[in-house]
């Protein structure tokens, strides 16, 4: 349950919770409650935390965890300040019964601008990241609206900084999907029946 998880994350001396926050689920809304791991290492994307991370020995991706995807440019969560940073939540799974499980992040960066922004589901995400696009010969990181997040999280600053992502025949996928390195434990439940609170 969602208290609990709450309940968790208020437990131990000099721990602060974690507010929880909503995340997509096959385009529906899921309540995503990070539970407090003790490192005291928060996971970051601009000025949002998504948790606190786990260990680092842990932070390699495990196929025993569930996939947070974090999807830039989106319009979910967005900051007037950090506009380079907004972005959808996405989760491939929700957790039963209140049990917290551990979730590798993901970063989901467009290359292609004309992917849409209301990507909501595992499945949208991994469709995009198959489909392929040829870059216009005008084509520049710095034009991306992710550009601020391929620099600092995947070291792309210029065209040629994404030859490792091209494909044989020359085209980039519309997205990329990369492993963010970094690991959370949380539950994702359904939200309460009725009206959600004002600041969701």
């Amino acid at each position: 349950m969602l208290a609990a998880a709450l309940t968790l994350a208020m437990a131990g001396p000099g721990r602060q919770p974690i507010k929880p926050f909503l995340v997509y689920h096959d385009g529906a809304y899921m309540i995503f409650a990070p539970e407090v791991t003790g490192t005291q290492r928060p996971a970051r994307l601009g000025p949002w935390t998504l948790g606190e991370r786990l260990d680092s020995a842990d932070e390699k991706p495990r196929d025993k965890r569930l996939n947070l995807y974090v999807v830039v440019p989106g319009g979910q969560y967005r900051s007037a300040a950090r506009p380079e940073y907004d972005h959808n939540l996405v989760i491939n799974k929700y957790t039963v019964d209140g049990k917290a499980r551990e979730w590798d992040i993901f970063w989901c960066v467009a290359l292609d601008s004309t992917l849409p922004t209301n990507l909501h589901s595992e499945r949208d995400l991994l469709l995009a990241a198959h489909q392929t696009f040829r870059p216009a010969e005008n084509f520049a990181v710095q034009l991306l609206p992710a550009n601020a997040l391929m620099k600092e999280r995947l070291s792309v600053s210029k065209v040629d900084d994404l030859k490792r992502f091209r494909r044989k025949d020359g085209s980039l996928p519309r997205m990329l999907i990369v492993p963010a390195h970094l690991a959370v434990r949380a539950t994702a439940e359904r939200p309460p029946i009725g009206p959600m609170p004002a600041d969701w």
